[in-house]
């Protein structure tokens, strides 16, 4: 793997005016929003409301900051960057690696600017629900991270940004991640249940919580992440062939 390429890779996405107004901004701006209106209420689980709503927009930005990734992959396909690829050292293994990784390197500042918002409104847990938190979310974004991989394979560079922001409108509303389940139709709270965004809430509240269902939530995040990795790697395949 090629470590002078994916530091150009993660510099290349964090500076994106698009990253940062809708990967970071959007997050932090409904975390201010919905921590305003839920306060310091005790949900259904025993969790102050502004602890959960920090939570689960932590992971609506993390996951959307891993998807983001994708734009860059279609983008590249377009002008043809994946062509000028195969004439470095780089082989296709490399490639979706740095990817990956970038993707994941990504998902990390949206984390931690999310929970600096949370630390600053007053939002209490001790340091090592703080870390245990913060590991559980980051390393469930891996899943998204190939999504957006998978993405941008298929998609166009002019086209893959919409589809993507398209997506996470019901990855983060239907997931639960915008707005908690308790409050919404049972019908919602289990439409959820299909959702990867629902399970790595999950996985970021159950430090706390201690709600049981991590198994399932790590199952299931694990589907999601095994899937589109299949389905990548055949259309890396393709492409390449047909370079």
């Amino acid at each position: 793997m090629n470590t002078t390429y994916l530091s150009l890779e993660i510099k290349r996405i964090i500076r994106s005016p698009q990253f940062t107004i809708f990967t970071i901004g959007m997050p932090v701006a409904m975390f201010l929003l919905f921590g305003s209106i839920f306060g310091k209420l005790i949900t259904p689980n025993g969790l102050p409301a502004d602890v959960q709503t920090m939570i689960n927009l932590a992971a609506y930005g993390a996951s959307g900051g891993a998807l983001f990734t994708g734009t860059r992959v279609a983008q590249e396909r377009t002008d043809g960057w994946q062509r000028q690829l195969r004439l470095t050292p780089m082989r296709g293994p490399g490639y979706l690696v740095v990817k990956i990784i970038s993707a994941m390197a990504v998902a990390l500042p949206v984390l931690l600017v999310v929970f600096a918002a949370g630390l600053a409104t007053g939002v209490q847990m001790t340091a090592a629900q703080w870390g245990l938190v913060l590991v559980s979310l980051w390393l469930g974004t891996l899943p998204f991270a190939v999504l957006g991989l998978a993405i941008g394979l298929f998609g166009k560079g002019d086209t893959v940004g919409a589809v993507t922001g398209a997506l996470m409108m019901p990855l983060g509303m239907l997931g639960g991640l915008w707005i908690p389940l308790y409050v919404l139709p049972d019908w919602m709270a289990t439409l959820a249940h299909f959702f990867p965004t629902f399970w790595l809430g999950h996985v970021g509240l159950e430090p706390l919580a201690h709600a049981g269902g991590t198994g399932t939530a790590v199952l299931v995040l694990a589907g999601w992440l095994i899937v589109p990795a299949l389905i990548v790697v055949r259309r890396f395949r393709l492409d390449t062939a047909r370079l």
